[in-house]
C-alpha cells in the first residue's frame, strides 16, 4: 500500500548530501550536493511558531515514505516546497529487506526556518 501511494500521489523531491571541501585558505567547510530527485510521499507535515527575539520561527515536522532502494541517510538534506529540512531519522519498518517488492523507508525531517 505504501510503495503504491509513493507512485501514486508521491512528489519530486530534491536530496542534498553534504560534502567536506577544503577552502581557498586549506579549511574545511562543508557544502550541499544536489543528488537526483527521488520521489517520496508526505505523510505528515507539522508546524509551530514562536518568537525569538525579535523574529518570528517556524518549526515544521515532516514525515515522508520513500522507495525502499532510495539513497537517503540521516546527514542529507531535502527541499519540499521551498523548505530546506534537516533528516533526523531513516528507517524500514518490520523485516523488510531490499529483496521484498514492498520495502520502503520512512524519513523523518525538520525545517527550523524564519518566517
Amino acid at each position: 500500500m505504501i510503495k503504491a501511494l509513493i507512485q501514486t500521489k508521491g512528489q519530486e523531491i530534491q536530496v542534498l548530501r553534504p560534502v567536506r571541501v577544503r577552502d581557498s585558505v586549506g579549511s574545511k567547510k562543508t557544502t550541499y550536493l544536489m543528488l537526483s530527485p527521488i520521489k517520496g510521499y508526505v505523510a505528515s507535515r507539522s508546524m509551530t511558531e514562536s518568537f525569538e527575539g525579535d523574529r518570528q520561527q517556524a518549526e515544521e515536522i515532516a514525515t515522508l515514505y520513500v522507495s525502499g532502494e532510495s539513497d537517503i541517510k540521516v546527514d542529507d538534506r531535502f527541499k519540499l516546497d521551498d523548505r530546506t529540512f534537516e533528516i533526523t531519522g531513516v528507517r524500514t519498518p518490520g523485516m523488510r529487506t531490499n529483496k521484498d517488492r514492498l520495502f520502503y523507508k520512512i524519513i523523518d525531517a525538520t525545517s527550523n526556518e524564519g518566517v
